[in-house]
């Protein structure tokens, strides 16, 4: 699960170069290193993702509403439990994400997370978050599964499970680096924006939701990424090392 989850994160971050994509300009302060508490939370975080899968996995052996016969496979319980289950858990994110924006809260768990506010590292910057919050987040998969299969009562092939969790990862990778990618319906309607998220880590009071917008435009919450926001020279990246101009700049002057 571990390297998996490295290759994906690798694979997600050259993306970008590899298909010759947009950059999204950083607008916000880059964190350029990564302190000994962020280190720590990335690694508890990673292994936190063994007893999550094991779980998820139990979870479906004993889920009468999950199918695991092949000749049982069909649109209606591998392609049609997709867009329900990013729905579902989009919208208990949301909610839970801006909880976790309550000033009373966001100080203990969340404010380790907007540290970084151009994220760059895929992965890396996207499991930077503390413990709890990353438990809730991940575990929010496992519910919104339940919530599919148990309380509603329809039918989930275990196929579309790891489909699930690897769009989720490779999602979630993208909102945390500075490619600019968008997954639309047709060319007509956005369903997905790697900028959106980029505007929360620069604007925090906006954009909670991980995948989707559906349940920000709900809640008016949603902000508009803007291309003609300010951008600072300083803050821009070396494409060498990887950190901020100005961080260069500052060595230098030591």
């Amino acid at each position: 699960a571990m390297l998996g989850n490295e290759f994906l994160s690798f694979a997600v971050k050259q993306s970008g170069r590899a298909f010759n994509m947009k950059t999204i300009p950083v607008r916000g302060k880059h964190l350029d290193d990564l302190s000994p508490t962020d280190v720590t939370f990335i690694t508890l975080n990673k292994i936190a993702t063994i007893p999550f899968l094991f779980l998820f996995a139990k979870f479906m052996v004993y889920e009468p509403n999950f199918i695991w016969s092949i000749e049982k496979l069909s649109v209606a319980n591998l392609l049609t439990p997709l867009p329900a289950f990013f729905f579902i858990y989009d919208f208990f994110y949301t909610l839970l994400h801006w909880g976790l924006h309550v000033q009373g809260i966001y100080g203990y768990i969340h404010k380790h997370h907007h540290r970084q506010k151009a994220p760059t590292r895929a992965n890396v910057d996207a499991v930077n978050v503390h413990p709890i919050e990353f438990f809730l987040g991940e575990y929010n998969h496992l519910f919104a599964a339940y919530i599919y299969t148990h309380l509603l009562g329809f039918q989930m092939h275990v196929i579309a499970i790891p489909i699930i969790l690897v769009l989720a990862a490779i999602l979630t990778s993208l909102n945390h680096t500075r490619v600019d990618t968008q997954v639309t319906f047709f060319g007509k309607m956005t369903l997905y924006d790697s900028k959106w998220h980029d505007v929360h880590h620069r604007i925090p009071q906006s954009n909670y939701g991980q995948y989707i917008n559906f349940w920000d435009l709900a809640f008016g919450t949603f902000r508009k990424y803007d291309p003609n926001d300010r951008v600072n020279p300083n803050n821009q990246l070396d494409p060498k090392t990887g950190k901020s101009l100005s961080y260069g700049k500052k060595n230098k002057a030591h």
